[in-house]
């Protein structure tokens, strides 16, 4: 089953208070927003969307593009057409329009209020990864109240997700994975969106927890980590778990962002280990990157293996149980070197979902599970909640 099947899409979960994006019927057919952008290198959320939801893209709107296709021009998407202008799109009869495309900032250009307008006064709800708040503009929001349409802003974090952590991990029953990294842009969303589609395929009972806009996007639940205070963060990823654990779900995968090593983002990459004291973790590697954005040497895969076992381990015991590659840049010998030599550092099983299956990851997770001593305290002793 493709990520974002249709449980994600067309039945609400229970208890949708939280910031959830594509729960709803009328988003599940959106024309993506990518004017002089569309590109196969860069744009984080146009990129995924093509990847992972195709089926939920009628139409790509960019108007420097010769080609008819996505697969024409970015070599991805099948035969998701390309149109010059919102009207052009129309004709497909989309219900949304997603805003695929991010200036610098995060801000919203002038030029985009116009199309925005034109989207909404078209009958089309927003779904939109701008650091600006749409829903918040006075002009979107009361232009969508009179058209009875919604404005779903990914970055939006609700009050229900300003709250410290409570220490529930101690008393829920979900078996919760985080993947982390070596470093930023090592393959942490990748990883987990493959995990989460192979146990989905397998009719496992998981959620997938979006930390970020796009993973949000694709899942269809979580919270967008960067934009909450610090002083929330592990609430607010204690909180989205506790909900999973809530309705029953028996795994639940936790999309990791930045990185323990990396002086620039290792804040969020320690909230989220902490929010959600994983049991297991899978350890996100770009086998050539030597040296961080600083210039900084990586850690060796053994000392980031053991830097994230000991950090968790002053809480509990959780174990990285695999390694997920970003080998984009690998020929198919290197990689095949590669896994072999990371396996014999390791013990640990190396391999990039995006050049196989991630069967061999999900295999691993569950002869792991199936040996793993978790201790829960008795739910009497203090009930979990939806605190809302």
């Amino acid at each position: 089953m493709r990520v974002g099947g249709s449980r994600a899409f067309t039945d609400p979960f229970p208890g949708g208070n939280s910031q959830v994006v594509m729960l709803d019927p009328h988003t599940g057919r959106m024309v993506l927003l990518a004017e002089g952008r569309l590109s196969s290198i860069g744009l984080r959320m146009v990129i995924a969307a093509l990847l992972y939801i195709p089926e939920r893209i009628v139409a790509v709107i960019d108007s420097t593009k010769e080609q008819s296709t996505t697969q024409e021009a970015i070599g991805f998407g099948g035969d998701t057409p390309i149109v010059h202008s919102l009207e052009e799109a129309m004709k497909y009869k989309p219900d949304s329009m997603l805003i695929g495309i991010t200036p610098l900032g995060g801000m919203l250009p002038d030029s985009w209020r116009a199309i925005i307008s034109e989207a909404l006064n078209s009958g089309l709800h927003i779904i939109s990864g701008l650091k600006h708040g749409l829903g918040q503009d006075k002009e979107f929001s009361a232009l969508a109240s009179t058209k009875g349409l919604r404005i779903h802003d990914l970055h939006h974090v609700t009050k229900s997700h300003q709250i410290r952590a409570q220490g529930s991990w101690r008393r829920r029953n979900i078996n919760t994975i985080l993947t982390v990294g070596t470093d930023s842009n090592t393959g942490k969303m990748t990883t987990a969106l493959k995990v989460y589609e192979e146990m989905r395929r397998r009719d496992m009972n998981v959620a997938m927890i979006g930390t970020g806009p796009t993973g949000i996007l694709i899942s269809g639940r979580g919270v967008s980590i960067e934009d909450i205070p610090s002083d929330f963060l592990t609430g607010a990823m204690e909180f989205e778990i506790d909900k999973a654990a809530n309705e029953g779900y028996e795994y639940a995968i936790v999309e990791g962002q930045g990185a323990l090593s990396n002086c620039g983002n290792s804040p969020i990459a320690l909230g989220l280990l902490h929010g959600a004291m994983p049991d297991a973790m899978i350890l996100c590697h770009q086998p050539s990157r030597e040296s961080d954005g600083y210039g900084l040497p990586l850690p060796t895969i053994e000392d980031s293996i053991a830097l994230h076992e000991r950090i968790i381990g002053v809480f509990k015991q959780a174990n990285v149980t695999a390694i997920g590659l970003n080998s984009m840049d690998l020929n198919k010998e290197d990689y095949r070197l590669t896994t072999k030599k990371l396996q014999q550092q390791t013990g640990l099983l190396a391999v990039d979902a995006m050049r196989e299956p991630a069967t061999s990851l999900v295999d691993t997770l569950l002869e792991y599970f199936s040996k793993y001593k978790k201790v829960v305290l008795p739910h009497d002793i203090s009930e979990i909640h939806d605190r809302i």
